[in-house]
């Protein structure tokens, strides 16, 4: 009995000895990927006031976080968008970026939006369901309170810059090309962590495709197939298209004029473009579109393809630094 006892502790004790080299192991790894990918920064009462979960309106979503850094009277607005596919996600998920830069000496904030699937217009608006029209007009309230926010508390916000990361990069480019005049707030650059910039190249659809989800019945319109297009339809342009008035070509047509890399102008400002060349995700092909139609308007613009990064962006610490120099050069170069 003694011996089975002894067995039993001997093998109790190399679990727990193998339990804590694995979690120790697992922390260093955790704590490698935060300084590769830029995330691990912290803020201080010595680096300036955080105001959380600010109301920029009605909705439950519908709030913000405000960071002011203890010295000096900035003119400027960093606003930071999360990602998650447009699905999930929360402000908090970015914050890093908002304390890298407020530490720097400039207003910054995250936000949160009404999303897709996951939350409902839960305030008077034009929009009944989420949509990237609905989430645009929620950053454009963002940024008209920010302001109003910031001018109660002495400072003259005249400028912004705007950034997110996937979806929320998305959402920001789109912000800077397809809605620049009407931000309230001037656009001097954008800021792009693996963000979508062309909706066909994420979301491709053949003509095959569309005809299995046609062949449905027109009577079962709660067949999945049916459901999912119309929500897919809806997400991206806000509006509510009958399936039977759908082809391949209208479908792309939305695609496209939701996508960043079609709504490019004159008007469009500077660029910061990061991606990962293993990314599954968003394809750094994705990047590089967007910098080829930059280039071809003559917009200024840094384009950075992580070598060893997925949509994580975090396996190479040095290209991490490379980028925030990079903004922190633009925002130097643009901000007046």
């Amino acid at each position: 009995m003694k011996k089975i006892l002894t067995v039993t502790g001997i093998i109790i004790t190399i679990l727990i000895l193998l339990l804590t080299i694995g979690g120790l192991i697992l922390a260093k790894r955790i704590k490698q990927y935060q300084i590769n990918s830029g995330t691990n920064v912290e803020w201080n009462l010595e680096d300036g006031q955080c105001y959380k979960n600010l109301r920029y309106g009605l909705g439950c979503r519908n709030t913000y976080d405000l960071y002011i850094p203890a010295k000096g009277r900035p003119t400027a607005l960093m606003l930071f968008v999360h990602g998650g596919s447009w699905v999930a996600g929360e402000k908090e998920d970015i914050a890093y970026a908002a304390r890298r830069f407020a530490k720097q000496g400039y207003i910054t904030a995250t936000m949160n939006y009404t999303r897709i699937k996951q939350d409902s217009i839960d305030y008077i608006s034009n929009h009944k369901l989420p949509s990237f029209v609905s989430m645009i007009d929620e950053m454009q309230q963002a940024v008209k309170a920010i302001k109003q926010e910031c001018d109660s508390r002495g400072y003259n916000l005249s400028q912004m810059a705007i950034g997110g990361y996937s979806a929320g990069a998305h959402l920001a480019m789109l912000y800077a090309t397809k809605y620049i005049n009407s931000s309230p707030l001037p656009v001097k650059f954008q800021i792009s962590w693996v963000g979508p910039a062309d909706m066909d190249m994420l979301f491709p659809m053949d003509e095959q495709q569309l005809a299995q989800i046609k062949q449905v019945s027109a009577n079962e319109q709660n067949n999945k197939l049916r459901l999912e297009m119309a929500l897919f339809i809806h997400s991206i342009s806000g509006r509510k298209i009958p399936l039977e008035e759908l082809t391949v070509e209208r479908i792309r047509e939305i695609k496209l004029s939701f996508s960043p890399t079609y709504m490019v102008s004159a008007d469009t400002p500077p660029a910061i473009l990061a991606y990962g060349a293993n990314d599954k995700l968003v394809s750094a092909k994705q990047g590089e579109k967007m910098a080829d139609v930059l280039k071809q308007y003559g917009i200024d613009h840094k384009l950075f393809v992580f070598p060893n990064s997925g949509h994580e962006l975090g396996g190479d610490a040095d290209y991490t630094l490379q980028v925030n120099n990079a903004i922190t050069e633009y925002c130097e170069k643009y901000f007046e």
